[in-house]
């Protein structure tokens, strides 16, 4: 993992034990000194081309897949998904596993929790995406850095206005679209305006505001915290229609 990537994955996921992933994944591991070694489970390994510094919690193939890095590449090359998604199955302590020698083709099932379910109506729905933003706004130093340099970041005043972060993360917790459930979840978003026709999330890279009056959500505001954007992206934007 370079020191970019580093810099822009959450602690929780960096600290992320690769032998814990490597046992799950039903790796059985041999003590080698200071590091361990075992049958890589990306290809067919007869051996024990895997290598794992515990210290540097850092692992590398040396036979036939030449794959290595940290947690998150561990989860990313296991499960087939991009890295955004690796790091929230590991910040979701979802048990990642996978068979060895099992054949890894890039998912479309969701193995994240969805945060509200079909039948729910408009207002819990919108509640419980804007309780999503809000806590991804805790887990995001760039989004919370913002906010302290418009002098935002008294603790009591995020919580009691439920301030939120979209981080393109949203989708990564509903079913793909080509699943009935899938459909309806996503269906229920764009229909409120959470989520555009392209399947983007409409307050994506924006700080979110929900205006809440007698506890109903009547709109959501968001603003981009990106100092560069495209000329034809407004820095400003609210749900398509009041609620």
């Amino acid at each position: 993992m370079d020191n970019a990537n580093i810099a822009q994955t959450p602690q929780a996921a960096v600290d992320y034990s690769v032998v814990q992933l490597a046992e799950s994944s039903g790796v059985h591991l041999i003590s080698e000194g200071k590091s361990w070694t075992g049958n890589c489970p990306f290809h067919a390994d007869a051996s024990e081309s895997l290598c794992i510094d515990p210290q540097t919690n850092h692992w590398q193939c040396d036979g036939d897949c030449q794959a290595g890095g940290g947690a998150v590449e561990w989860v990313m090359k296991a499960k087939g998904v991009s890295r955004t998604h690796a790091i929230e199955l590991l910040k979701s302590e979802y048990p990642v596993s996978m068979s060895v020698g099992e054949p890894v083709q890039r998912t479309t099932v969701r193995e994240l929790d969805a945060p509200f379910d079909a039948g729910d109506d408009d207002q819990t729905v919108l509640a419980r995406v804007i309780g999503y933003y809000h806590r991804t706004l805790k887990q995001s130093p760039e989004a919370l850095e913002y906010l302290k340099s418009r002098c935002i970041d008294n603790p009591e005043a995020l919580e009691h206005f439920k301030l939120g972060f979209s981080n393109r993360t949203l989708g990564y917790h509903l079913p793909a679209k080509n699943r009935k459930e899938g459909a309806a979840l996503r269906g229920h978003l764009q229909r409120l305006g959470i989520i555009r026709s392209n399947g983007h999330e409409h307050f994506r890279g924006s700080i979110v505001v929900p205006i809440i009056n007698d506890g109903v959500i009547h709109q959501v505001y968001g603003r981009k915290i990106a100092s560069k954007l495209r000329p034809d992206t407004p820095q400003h934007c609210t749900l398509p229609e009041a609620l």
